[in-house]
């Protein structure tokens, strides 16, 4: 499932027994991944291992899409563009 402007997460299968319960190699929204491997930190700290930078490590997970922050800037300037050539259409 790919879905324009939703950041996805995929576990890579080298991972998985480190994530019990979270199915490899399928690409779920960023967030709901996120979700669940806080899930399983809160259930289970010592097997999930814990970064402190980010909730998905990236040598365990694939990304794809645009990542929120980006998605934002990217309808903002939409915005603006669009109130640009409604000014300039007055």
């Amino acid at each position: 499932m790919s879905r324009p402007g939703i950041r996805q997460a995929l576990l890579k299968p080298d991972y998985a027994h480190l994530y019990p319960g979270i199915p490899a190699n399928e690409w779920y929204p960023a967030a709901v991944m996120t979700d669940l491997v806080l899930s399983l930190r809160l259930r289970s700290l010592h097997r999930v291992p814990l970064t402190r930078e980010r909730a998905l490590n990236d040598a365990h997970f694939e990304f794809r899409g645009v990542s929120s922050a980006a998605a934002n800037a990217a309808i903002r300037e939409d915005r603006q563009e669009e109130r640009r050539r409604r000014t300039t259409e007055e």
